[in-house]
């Protein structure tokens, strides 16, 4: 039987990863990593690389040089990195951005794993009773690219896409035609007609970072069985999910998400999946004492 070291690097010595973005000091990618290694007895380091815009080409190929083995890829470098690429993942390239680096026989290998994290937390928390109705999502920028091609790929039967500047979400439809996509103005009043019949609403906006709120949104007429979904993980609890389950509908923040998609580039990597369920944990208590003491 092959051990998860002995799949992943056979000469035993440690091998390296990292993430690059500008900022990049604030992620919690290396401690995630680095509880997936334990976890699995691979002898690895994780590293935060800060990256300029201007440095990017000459990072990721001085970078390789020096033998990191892979990279994550995060805010602003993840649609620049993709065309650096030599190959892409089918989803990187639908989803236009590439989040996860992977270097094979001298070859720059990009993935997109976001998709594939939303969807699993989004099953892992909810279920699938988001499956069979109409999906609302709100916010047309990079994050919302990657939750249309999870809930189109997993066959949503209709998904709205909401946005303050309506021609951005009539953009972002016509370029996922296989999809049934609906653009629509962010208003109260259109919405309102919407939200009845949604099971899934998903904000990939940046309202709520910093305590926003969502006033065209009234999320009591939102099914009993409804799901809210915040992409945003820090804070945890945001207005909207406060609200979610003020009127008794499932919650849930984006602090799964972000675990299952480096779990994803942890396995593109190494070959092996890791347990996912008890790193969140780890992160989420750490959350919670830290907001806290804020």
């Amino acid at each position: 039987m092959v051990t998860a070291v002995e799949t992943w690097h056979p000469g035993g010595e440690t091998a390296v990863y990292g993430i690059i973005g500008d900022p990049v000091k604030h992620s919690l990618s290396p401690w995630m990593h680095r509880l997936f290694a334990q976890q699995l007895g691979i002898d690895m380091v994780y590293v935060p690389f800060p990256v300029m815009a201007a440095d990017l080409p000459k990072a990721l190929k001085g970078l390789a040089a020096a033998g990191v083995l892979g990279l994550n890829v995060t805010v602003p470098h993840k649609e620049s990195t993709k065309i650096l690429m030599d190959e892409l993942s089918p989803a990187a390239a639908q989803i236009g951005a590439v989040n996860t680096v992977h270097y094979a026989a001298g070859r720059f290998m990009g993935d997109n794993t976001d998709a594939v994290g939303f969807q699993r937390a989004l099953e892992r928390h909810a279920g699938d009773n988001w499956r069979s109705g109409p999906v609302l999502i709100i916010g047309a920028g990079g994050a919302a690219r990657a939750i249309i091609y999870a809930l189109g790929t997993a066959g949503c039967p209709a998904i709205y896409v909401a946005n303050r500047h309506a021609e951005r979400a009539e953009k972002l439809a016509a370029e996922f035609p296989q999809f049934p996509l609906h653009p629509l103005p962010l208003e109260r009043q259109i919405l309102a007609r919407i939200l009845p019949q949604t099971l899934l609403l998903v904000n990939t906006s940046a309202l709520g970072l910093y305590g926003e709120s969502h006033p065209e949104l009234d999320l009591e007429s939102l099914p009993n069985h409804g799901n809210v979904y915040d992409i945003v993980y820090n804070p945890l609890e945001t207005p909207l999910l406060r609200a979610a389950r003020q009127y008794g509908r499932v919650a849930i923040d984006g602090l799964g998400m972000l675990v299952e998609q480096g779990a994803e580039s942890f396995r593109i990597w190494t070959g092996v999946l890791p347990q996912t369920q008890t790193v969140e944990d780890t992160l989420r208590r750490w959350l919670q004492t830290r907001n806290k003491s804020l």
